[in-house]
C-alpha cells in the first residue's frame, strides 16, 4: 500500500497534475485510493456518467468509441479525467487490456477538492489549455 508522499510524488508524473503545488496535490492523494483489476474489466461504459478517474500505476487500459480503439492510456496517465469533469455521457468506453493497478478518485472528491483548493483548480486548467494547444 503506498504512503501519502509515495502517491503525490506518482501524481506529479502525470501532465495533468504536474503543474500543482505538492501541498495541494497532497489533497489530491489523500482522496485517492489503490484499485486492481483483470484484463477485459470495464472501467466505465460507453454514453454513461463516470463518475471515477484513475491514474494508472502499472498495466494498460484502452479508451474503446464505437467498437474501435480510440487510445491507450499506460503508468502514470489518467483515465476519465475529461469525462469526470464535463459530467456528462462520455461517448467512449475504458477497459483494462491488462492487469491494471491504478489510483481511483471518485468525482465528488475531486469536485470538492478542487472548489477547496485553488491552486488544483489553476493546475488542472493549465494542463488542459496545453493539452489543447498541443504542448502536452
Amino acid at each position: 500500500m503506498l504512503t501519502l508522499l509515495e502517491k503525490v510524488s506518482l501524481l506529479q508524473r502525470a501532465a495533468i497534475f504536474r503543474g500543482i503545488r505538492t501541498e495541494s496535490l497532497g489533497r489530491v492523494a489523500a482522496a485517492a485510493h489503490e484499485i486492481s483489476f483483470e484484463p477485459r474489466h470495464t472501467l466505465f461504459r460507453e454514453s454513461e456518467n463516470p463518475d471515477t478517474l484513475y491514474f494508472v500505476l502499472e498495466g494498460e487500459v484502452c479508451e474503446m468509441q464505437n467498437g474501435q480503439e480510440k487510445r491507450k492510456f499506460g503508468p502514470y496517465e489518467v483515465v476519465g479525467i475529461m469525462a469526470v469533469l464535463a459530467g456528462n455521457p462520455y461517448p467512449a468506453s475504458a477497459v483494462a487490456t491488462q492487469p491494471v493497478r491504478a489510483l481511483r478518485i471518485d468525482q465528488q472528491d475531486f469536485y470538492d477538492i478542487m472548489a477547496e483548493d485553488f491552486d488544483v483548480t489553476r493546475g488542472i486548467l493549465k494542463a488542459l489549455v496545453a493539452l489543447a494547444a498541443g504542448e502536452e
